[in-house]
């Protein structure tokens, strides 16, 4: 892509100190002896190279730094346990792929066919599942990505959207690698490309700057993505299931997407035995937080009143850490955290309740909750404990205050003890929780 070539410098630049320490990383994956940051952050690395090679038209770096992306994603999702052999083979592309940043003007030209094939042979002999694309109805067109990815995505709690826009450098970023450190902190391109189509058909082309088409991941809504990369909402459009036309394995062999949602029993086993009797999801998610006979709570504090959260919301609890902030957001949503390789938003249920701003100090703490597939953190001064309540200990709210009956299931009593229940659904998505 020749309209950015005066980019390619710097980002060579970034891209050989992101690999300068990833042999020994390597290695110590190959031990066993990296936790989950390490093995997220040679992911990152690679990552990295390849959103900036796709934009940049470095097509033989962008096409294996593609190929060890893959590899490295089966690592953090432990599907890919690496081996002597296998680690000989990725430490041979990585020499490739620093050879061709150190040549970037002729990398083109550079014999990649063998480097290529061991990743492709590493892939498809630890997970053949990499080779299936789907093929996703957007914007009137079918747009292909991997199935193995949206898969992952969607476990993630991530939502998968196709983007056009005209990149004018100045606009909203300086340059395009701008754009892919800011963007990278909420979430992941997964796949871009000029866009002509988008030319010819866009209504906002203005012809000012190069149309792009991408494939982004997050775990933020549309209207905070469209902001994030200085779009407007019509130019953005979520990928779903529903809009799924087939799939395409690496034989050219059609799979209808009827026979996709039929073969996801995986999807199924994970929700309750007696939810398994009722096919309706819908009403296992509008039911997710309804009270039973038997009922536990994580209580916790925000100033002096004790409030609880259903138990089985809570995927784990995690001291504070550092967020990066997201620009125009509402009050309550404080940023984003990077969990382990997860992005994940992060909301102040002390600013939600209309409760004043408080520094955070050693007892703040984030509950990591799971809710319909969508993860998040909730800040909350302390917490408490695990209290179990019945039916019959659960009354309704009164008017409360500075918190909306919406928000409350009812008031829970344990021992001379009161407790808020709260409908964490209908305080963070308000009205998108119906």
């Amino acid at each position: 892509m020749g309209e950015f070539e005066d980019l390619i410098p710097e980002f060579v630049e970034e891209s050989l100190e992101h690999l300068k320490h990833i042999e020994e990383d390597i290695i110590q994956i190959e031990q066993g002896q990296a936790d989950e940051e390490l093995i997220n952050s040679v992911f990152r690395a690679v990552h990295s190279v390849k959103g900036g090679s796709s934009f940049l038209g470095l097509k033989n770096i962008e096409k294996l730094s593609h190929k060890m992306e893959d590899i490295f994603n089966l690592v953090r999702n432990g599907n890919l346990v690496f081996t002597p052999k296998i680690s000989t083979k990725v430490l041979t592309s990585i020499d490739k792929l620093k050879e061709m940043l150190e040549d970037s003007g002729e990398s083109d030209s550079y014999d990649i066919i063998s480097n290529v094939a061991d990743m492709e042979s590493v892939i498809k002999n630890n997970n053949e599942s990499l080779s299936e694309n789907i093929s996703v109805e957007a914007f009137g067109i079918p747009v292909q990505m991997s199935k193995y990815k949206f898969d992952t995505f969607k476990k993630k709690g991530q939502t998968v959207y196709l983007i056009r826009m005209e990149f004018v450098e100045g606009k909203t970023y300086n340059n395009i690698l701008d754009l892919l450190k800011e963007v990278g902190k909420t979430g992941e391109i997964v796949e871009s490309s000029v866009d002509i189509e988008f030319v010819i058909s866009g209504d906002n082309f203005s012809g000012e700057g190069i149309p792009l088409k991408i494939i982004y991941a997050s775990v933020l809504d549309k209207d905070l993505v469209a902001h994030t990369f200085g779009i407007k909402d019509n130019d953005i459009i979520e990928l779903k299931i529903d809009n799924i036309v087939d799939v395409v394995d690496e034989k050219k062999e059609v799979i209808k997407k009827e026979e996709i949602i039929e073969s996801k029993p995986e999807e199924k086993k994970e929700l309750p035995a007696k939810i398994l009797e009722d096919d309706s999801e819908e009403e296992f998610e509008d039911d997710i937080e309804a009270i039973n006979d038997e009922n536990e709570f994580m209580t916790f504090l925000i100033g002096d009143e004790e409030y609880g959260i259903g138990i089985k919301l809570i995927q784990e609890i995690v001291t504070m850490q550092s967020i990066t902030s997201i620009p125009d957001s509402e009050n309550f949503t404080k940023g984003i955290i990077n969990l382990r390789g997860d992005i994940l938003p992060v909301y102040d249920f002390r600013l939600k309740l209309d409760f004043e701003e408080r520094e955070y100090d050693g007892k703040t703490i984030i509950l990591i909750i799971n809710l319909d597939d969508k993860k998040f953190g909730i800040i909350v001064d302390r917490i408490s404990e695990v209290v179990q309540l019945k039916d019959n200990q659960i009354k309704d709210a009164p008017n409360m205050k500075n918190i909306p009956s919406n928000y409350v299931i009812g008031i829970g009593q344990k021992d001379d003890k009161f407790i808020v229940i709260l409908k964490v659904k209908e305080i963070v998505f308000g009205n998108d929780a119906a």
